[in-house]
Formats: structure tokens, C-alpha cells, sequence
């Protein structure tokens, strides 16, 4: 079974981040127990998420690191989120489910459930 935890680890994220991005951020860890599948680093600055990198195992489990991001962004107060353009697995995600929308996405196109007849 997978499971999907926020990071409460500093070092964790450190590790992770490598020093790439500047500033406090959180994250996320995909895992079954034992081994780590994949992971999002993502930073909450005011009203928006902005979604930092993303390591998913395979395209199935993208969306689910993504909205569960989000979502921790969410309880905290942030409403929008954006991603990290320099990010290929983001700019393609964004391609596909948000292609009309500006660099700062509301919340509510991610979370809306689709409407049933």
C-alpha cells in the first residue's frame, strides 16, 4: 500500500532540495513502507502554493502529489498555487489540465468536482 506523508524532517528536505531552491519549504513523500517513490517540494507564500519540483515514480501518482500539495497549501491559507516553469514534469501537467489558465492557478480549478447530469 501507498502512502502519501508531509515531510516533517528539515534535514529530509534539505536533502532533497540540494540546495537548489532558497527560503522555507515543505514537502511531500510518497512511499510503501520501506522504500521512497517519489516526493514534491513546494513553498506556501501568502495566498499561493508554488509548487517547487516533483519526483513522480510514474505519471499515475503526479496528480496525487500535486493535489495533496496543494491541498497542504490550502490549509494553510493560500488559495492559488503556481508551478516552477523550469520544471518539465509541471509544464506538461499544466499542458494538459490547465493549458487556458494564467501562471497562477485558483485552487478551486484543481478541487471543483466535475458536474454530473
Amino acid at each position: 500500500m501507498y502512502a502519501m506523508k508531509p515531510i516533517l524532517e528539515p534535514d529530509v528536505l534539505d536533502l532533497l532540495n540540494n540546495g537548489r531552491f532558497d527560503g522555507e519549504m515543505e514537502g511531500y513523500i510518497l512511499s510503501d513502507g520501506g522504500d521512497l517513490f517519489g516526493w514534491s517540494l513546494f513553498r506556501i507564500d501568502g495566498d499561493v502554493t508554488t509548487m517547487l519540483d516533483i519526483l513522480p515514480p510514474n505519471e499515475m501518482f503526479m496528480d496525487g502529489l500535486i493535489r495533496a500539495s496543494v491541498a497542504y497549501g490550502e490549509a494553510r491559507g493560500a488559495t492559488k498555487f503556481t508551478f516552477n516553469k523550469d520544471n518539465e514534469h509541471f509544464m506538461k501537467y499544466k499542458r494538459i489540465f490547465f493549458d487556458e489558465e494564467g501562471d497562477v492557478i485558483s485552487n478551486d480549478k484543481l478541487f471543483t468536482p466535475c458536474e454530473g447530469e
